[in-house]
């Protein structure tokens, strides 16, 4: 009511006011401005509110200008849209100063662009251009302006160039405020072209001239910057305080947008670095209400990712899973929205960029030619004629832009099309894959239970296939896949969902009942007949297992499980037969026995056939790897237990290894068939694998283990060394420092685990500078202090870069660590020879010359 009042007020005023200035006013004016520009705008709110009674005693200028500080206001308070509004209107008042003119066409395209209004922050960015040559000392402003649009555009080395102008105009003219302002715009742009570290620099130059100038809220966002810069570096634990400052200053200032944006930073830094994590799960709990409240869906999506990580961080995976089925309904809900436009938007936005680059090259060139009044008479006929034929031949450019981005619309929605055919379906058999199975198999579910219709999953595979593959090749097991994938599409039809799985192995599901599901299974082992590849003829069938949805399996993972279940009875029962959930048909265990396998580091590339013959045929699976290969195997056997849930942040390593090794000889000595899967190579730098093979060959049970692609063996191959050369030295890093030893310099030289140097409580999974400081001091006595050494991490996915970082000894207590980063030291100065060696074969040969004579 009071702003609704005031607006009117204003206009009333505005309208009606003697054209002289009220004088005597200008004072509580002048404090308004820099109260608009210092203080919190609730109390610049205020003043305007006192000084509304003696509006008509202001000139048209003076109200006007109080205005534009009202409407700024009104924008930081979180109303984006009456901020328009107002400001449109402003605009259109006659006659407006040029200086505060160009002011308010540049709030305005800010405030248009936060809310991704282009096409109206374009035209008021065009139109603000032809009025600087009436006001060319705003024309700092304006470059700042353009600057920050052309961050959000994505064009960041040309808002880059454009901030860097804008500061250097207002050094010149020693403004402090709008330094303040290009520092700002300058440190956008390096954010927006990922280059952290220079981001980081100038917004902690934006605090500077922010808080020099008096400007709060440019103050807190130059904070808020540094913050996620760190955090983008992975220095959680120092971005952590920068976020607590700039929330507390955005609160002092009663900015609303920054306050949420500094909260859910703060969770997720404290998230990432594993501190208070109640805090964090508080924080997000009022976040969520908040974003809910105002239906910001993207907002929802995030936050729900964020409450499933730190469930994930407190081991609670079910939780986890819980708030990212939340987060999906809230992404799809704001994937529609934008989808419903984006069409129609793209265009309107590529052609409004497209227009203001055109007007833009024009307007700065007027820019610099402001710069130089003198020849701006014998400039203009030239100008104006130039203009002209730009303007054609913009006309062109807008029509060729025009016709080009039609096909390229065109051609995008054809790929769309093929990509999504190809994320939905497994590229060998054309059939639907894992992801698309449980996806479509979750809506069928439901609606048959809905009708109270029957539902029933198959899970089958290949019987032997790893001896198809080894006996006939890799080709010979291809076109099994293919031939089976085409009969099941062909026996299915429409009647049911049928997909590959992984591997071998595929899932139907069918609404019907189990018998209907044993003759469909009929009609395929029917439909299976031996097929030739290069001259050879393979013969082959599979094993299913059966299940029907009951009390006992009300959901579509309980039902697959089951039905995965059978399939192993089917197998034990001496395959090539169907199996129903639930049935008589005995599971014949053979003999305890133990089989350590390494997943590799890369378990989608590293895995071998014999590793995953293990996983699938053991009785039980137990997995110590990455979240990845954990994932993988899971798909395999949904039934695998977890090992890493026994560790803990504070708790003692050596109690988890106890844990896990009691986990594991507790399975084998109650006569199960255990697989264990440790990451990369199961027997390097790891003590319950060779701990519970000893243990179980103690106890007269079988146990082997099979070797796994290491860290080790992944490093020589993307360092591109070869240990034979040089030869070398392989040692954890707190062992070197703890004990005795001694480094051949002349060779190369791998320290493990190098992040938890020095700890001997066996407690700790993060880098403590003391540590790295310590071993850096112990190498010192072998290298110098700038020998170039290297951090190395393996890649988990195929996607992903080893990280190869280079840098100098001296400065490993300040680099960035994981738990399993290696430091590779490579070797200093020459090889020597060993001359004692050869005195003595020489000895040796005379001795024998002389025992001759």
């Amino acid at each position: 009511m009071r702003a609704s009042w005031l607006v009117a007020s204003l206009w009333f005023a505005l309208v009606g006011s003697p054209a002289f200035a009220g004088e005597a006013l200008e004072p509580q004016v002048a404090e308004i401005e820099r109260l608009g520009a210092t203080a919190n705008w609730r109390q610049t709110a205020d003043n305007i509110q006192a000084l509304s009674p003696r509006l008509e005693a202001l000139s048209r200028e003076q109200r006007q200008r109080v205005e534009f500080v009202r409407l700024r206001m009104l924008a930081l308070s979180g109303d984006e849209s009456g901020a328009i509004q107002g400001l449109s209107a402003l605009l259109q008042d006659s006659p407006l100063p040029a200086a505060l003119r160009v002011r308010a066409y540049s709030t305005a395209i800010s405030v248009a662009a936060n809310v991704e209004q282009w096409v109206r922050a374009f035209t008021w960015l065009d139109e603000a251009l032809g009025y600087l040559d009436e006001a060319p000392e705003e024309s700092a402003r304006l470059l700042g302006v353009a600057s920050y649009v052309y961050s959000l555009v994505g064009e960041t080395g040309k808002a880059r160039e454009l901030a860097m102008r804008e500061l250097s105009l207002v050094e010149e003219r020693g403004d402090g405020h709008g330094r303040c302002m290009a520092l700002t715009h300058i440190a956008t742009a390096e954010e927006l072209s990922r280059r952290f570290r220079d981001a980081e620099h100038w917004h902690r130059r934006q605090i500077e001239a922010c808080t020099r100038a008096g400007d709060m809220v440019f103050a807190a966002n130059g904070k808020y910057g540094v913050g996620r810069m760190l955090a983008a570096q992975g220095l959680h634990g120092e971005a952590l305080r920068w976020f607590g400052q700039a929330l507390a200053e955005y609160e002092k200032a009663g900015y609303a947008a920054g306050q949420w944006d500094s909260r859910q930073a703060l969770a997720g830094s404290l998230i990432d670095s594993g501190r208070d994590l109640d805090r964090a799960g508080k924080l997000l709990t009022d976040i969520l209400r908040y974003y809910r409240g105002r239906n910001a869906d993207s907002a929802v999506a995030e936050t729900e990712g964020l409450l499933a990580r730190l469930a994930e961080k407190r081991g609670e995976f079910a939780e986890a899973l819980a708030h990212y089925k939340k987060a999906a309904p809230a992404t799809a809900t704001a994937t529609a929205t934008a989808t419903a436009s984006a069409e129609s938007e793209a265009r309107e936005r590529r052609l409004a960029f497209l227009q203001v680059q055109f007007d833009t090259r024009l307007k700065e060139q007027q820019i610099a030619l402001l710069q130089a009044e003198k020849e701006l008479a014998t400039l203009q006929v030239t100008a104006a004629e130039r203009r002209q034929w730009l303007l054609w031949g913009g006309i062109g450019g807008l029509l060729l832009a025009a016709i080009l981005l039609t096909a390229l619309l065109r051609h995008t929605a054809l790929e769309r099309r093929r990509y999504r055919w190809q994320s939905e379906h497994d590229g060998l058999t054309r059939l639907y894959n894992y992801q698309q199975v449980h996806k479509l198999g979750e809506a069928a579910f439901a609606a048959a239970r809905k009708r109270g219709r029957p539902f029933t999953a198959i899970v089958a595979d290949v019987d032997r296939f790893k001896g198809v593959n080894d006996h006939f090749g890799h080709a010979a097991g291809d076109e099994t896949l293919r031939s089976l994938g085409t009969w099941i599409a062909e026996v299915v039809g429409d009647g049911g969902i049928a997909g590959r799985s992984g591997g071998d192995e595929f899932m139907i599901l069918v609404e019907g009942d189990a018998s209907h599901a044993e003759a469909l299974l009929q009609r395929l082992r029917e439909r299976i007949e031996p097929i030739t590849v290069f001259g050879r003829t393979v013969h082959f069938s599979i094993s299913s297992g059966i299940c029907e949805a009951s009390e006992q399996a009300r959901t579509l993972e309980q039902l697959v499980h089951e039905a995965d279940q059978a399939l192993y009875r089917a197998k034990h029962a001496g395959r090539n037969r169907v199996v129903r959930a639930g049935g008589d048909e005995p599971r014949k265990s053979g003999p305890a026995s133990l089989v350590v396998v390494g997943s590799g580091i890369d378990f989608g590339r590293h895995a071998s056939e014999r590793c995953l013959s293990e996983i699938r045929e053991a009785e039980r699976v137990f997995c110590l790897v990455n979240p990845m290969a954990l994932a993988m195997i899971s798909s395999l056997r949904p039934d695998a237990i977890n090992l890493g849930l026994h560790y803990a942040p504070g708790k003692d390593r050596r109690e988890t290894y106890r844990e896990i090794d009691e986990r594991i000889m507790t399975e084998v000595r109650a006569g199960k068939r255990v697989c264990a899967v440790f990451y990369g190579h199961p027997g390097v730098f790891a003590d319950v694998p060779h701990a519970v093979v000893r243990k179980a060959r103690a106890e007269g049970i079988p146990a082997r283990m099979e070797p796994g692609i290491s860290a080790e063996a992944c490093l020589y191959a993307d360092l591109g060394l070869d240990p034979g050369r040089r030869g070398v030295q392989s040692m954890e890093a707190t062992h070197f420092l703890v004990y005795d030893r001694r480094i051949d310099s002349a060779g190369l030289v791998l320290l493990w685990q190098v992040a938890l140097a020095g700890d001997l409580t066996c407690a700790r999974f993060h880098a403590e500078r003391e540590g790295l400081k310590a071993l850096v001091d112990k190498l010192l006595r072998w290298y110098p202090p700038d020998h170039e050494v290297i951090l190395y991490e393996a890649a988990w996915l195929p996607i992903e870069q080893p990280r190869m970082e280079r840098l100098a000894l001296r400065e490993l207590p300040d680099a960035k660590y994981a738990e399993y980063t290696t430091l590779v030291i490579p070797p200093l100065g020459r090889l020597e020879k060993d001359t004692t060696a050869g005195l003595l074969r020489q000895s040796a040969a005379e001795g024998r010359s002389a025992s001759t004579h």
